[in-house]
């Protein structure tokens, strides 16, 4: 008996050595993996944070554009959106730079300054403007700059347009030569508005800029805001100034004038809210 109780022992120890499915289950978890693709991860994420990764991609794109025309090299991808939005994940600003890096490779090696720059481009993407990241929100359903553009100038960058006044309005976003002079002075650049207009890079750091601008004021709004879609009321600022949509929202809507065709902030606000 006592041989064979031995034996019924061993039998199980040498059972349970087996690979069962629940032993191979944590085998394979544990096995090393193969790392996923970039084209996998993105399709792995949500509509909401694809749209993200695209404005954060764009905006750090926009950015780097302005370095290089400025002379300056000295960051890769990476560590430009970590100076933008360290406040990000660093896995969403790992994938930024992957991004980038395949959709608009950079042709040097990145040398860094010894010294800190004080120039106009540093200070622009160190200024608290660039420093509000796309929200990570409930979200942005669509790409906001996308449609506006579409509605604009049906995403012509060449598209101007001029009123009575003699105002022109110009490029796929339709800036006037006032809102160009609020992008000069916060950055410091020179240029003419025809130089604008064919200039279809500076026009995506404008509008960059643009946005970045608004959402200080949204955000500035704070519980006021409450209620409100972000890009609705981004199309309002866009139509009627950061004032205009102000008084929009603190007036519940009751300030709501039209532009010079016959839109008025309400109907931009609606054209453009994203609906849940």
């Amino acid at each position: 008996m006592e041989y064979e109780t031995r034996k019924g022992l061993m039998a199980t120890n040498a059972q349970s050595a087996k690979r069962t499915p629940v032993l191979a289950e944590f085998l394979n978890s544990l096995a090393p993996q193969q790392p996923l693709t970039l084209e996998q991860r993105l399709a792995a994420l949500t509509d909401s944070d694809r749209t993200f990764m695209m404005q954060l991609s764009r905006m750090v794109q926009a950015v780097m554009q302005m370095r290089i025309a400025a002379g300056d090299q000295s960051q890769n991808y990476y560590d430009l959106v970590t100076s933008m939005y360290g406040k990000v994940s660093p896995s969403k600003r790992r994938l930024v730079a992957e991004i980038l890096d395949a959709s608009d490779p950079l042709d040097f090696e990145p040398t860094p300054n010894k010294k800190p720059r004080e120039d106009v481009i540093s200070s622009f993407y160190d200024s608290p403007e660039m420093q509000i990241a796309p929200k990570e929100p409930k979200q942005m359903n669509a790409d906001f700059l996308e449609r506006l553009s579409e509605s604009e100038s049906s995403g012509d960058s060449n598209a101007e347009i001029a009123i009575k006044d003699g105002r022109r309005y110009v490029g796929a976003l339709q800036f006037g030569d006032a809102r160009l002079q609020d992008y000069k002075k916060a950055t410091g650049s020179s240029f003419t508005q025809d130089e604008f207009k064919a200039n279809s890079a500076l026009q995506r750091s404008v509008a960059a800029w643009h946005i970045a601008d608004i959402d200080k004021t949204i955000d500035g709004l704070g519980i006021n805001t409450d209620g409100y879609d972000r890009d609705g009321l981004r199309a309002v600022a866009h139509l009627g100034g950061k004032s205009g949509m102000k008084k929009f929202v603190r007036s519940n809507g009751e300030y709501n004038p039209s532009d010079e065709l016959g839109t008025s902030l309400q109907d931009y606000y609606d054209k453009f809210a994203v609906q849940s």
